[in-house]
């Protein structure tokens, strides 16, 4: 059974770098087109072509890669966080509809999957009739990150290091693998949607104003307000995976007891 885990933490170690070198290659191209005022998707500007990776299809088959792989990674993150002993499924299903986060990052998730929906499957099929198969994996990786997210939300770095001591007392190796991970998963999912909030919320402004005089390549009318729901959609996650990353810490006191008191001025949970 230790094996078994300590092959599981190992993949899974595996999985976050592979995951950072690909939203590394998906975000510098991308930094690049919005650089020179075009998405990434027409990073083109007078038949100058500004693709950092080569041409069109490469930056494609990367971010699509990409999106495959933040697919597999969360069902299977769902998969042994529904089988944990330590997680209860019956309370988790009974607590949800009380989260705040739950609600927004549903109402986020079903706007955000409608436009592409509209967008990428009914207006952007190739000329053979095929659906951008792209478009369905970003429906599923939101899907996926909502549900995932909401059961990571039960879920502190201090409960799975306790479960990390508990299970691997007599082999300090494999706790050093497995120590690091639950922040080194969360790091991940925090730089993949920061890193296309920052990317969406410059194509948003890019599309409401003029850039050098005429209208941004690539950008349709309806662009503006899909990408804000999608901008909105990321901000959210980051900003939870990056509290989520920092919760629980043990904050020094930061004043003086006075003369006589008993208690401190400032009470940190």
């Amino acid at each position: 059974m230790v094996s078994v885990l300590w092959a599981a933490g190992c993949f899974q170690g595996l999985l976050v770098v592979a995951r950072f070198v690909l939203n590394l290659l998906n975000f510098i191209p991308g930094a690049v087109c919005v650089y020179h005022s075009v998405p990434t998707e027409h990073c083109e500007v007078d038949n100058k072509s500004y693709h950092i990776l080569g041409n069109q299809q490469a930056s494609n088959t990367i971010n699509y890669v990409g999106t495959l792989v933040e697919d597999t990674n969360s069902i299977l993150l769902i998969a042994v966080i529904f089988s944990w002993k330590v997680f209860r499924q019956k309370h988790f299903i009974r607590a949800l509809p009380r989260v705040g986060y739950f609600w927004v990052w549903c109402l986020l998730c079903v706007t955000n999957a409608l436009s592409i929906l509209y967008v990428d499957i009914v207006h952007g099929k190739d000329h053979k009739g095929n659906v951008n198969v792209q478009a369905v994996a970003l429906i599923s990786e939101m899907i996926l990150l909502t549900v995932l997210a909401s059961a990571i939300n039960f879920i502190t770095n201090q409960i799975y290091l306790n479960w990390v001591k508990r299970n691997f007392r007599d082999n300090s190796f494999t706790q050093r693998i497995y120590k690091p991970l639950f922040l080194s998963v969360l790091s991940a999912y925090f730089i993949r949607n920061l890193g296309f909030f920052i990317y969406d919320t410059a194509l948003v402004s890019l599309s409401i104003s003029l850039v050098k005089g005429k209208k941004v390549q690539g950008m349709r009318d309806w662009d503006s307000l899909l990408l804000l729901l999608t901008a909105a959609f990321r901000g959210s996650f980051a900003k939870f995976f990056f509290q989520k990353i920092f919760q629980g810490q043990q904050l020094p006191e930061s004043n003086e007891r006075a003369p006589g008191s008993t208690r401190n001025c400032l009470h940190w949970k």
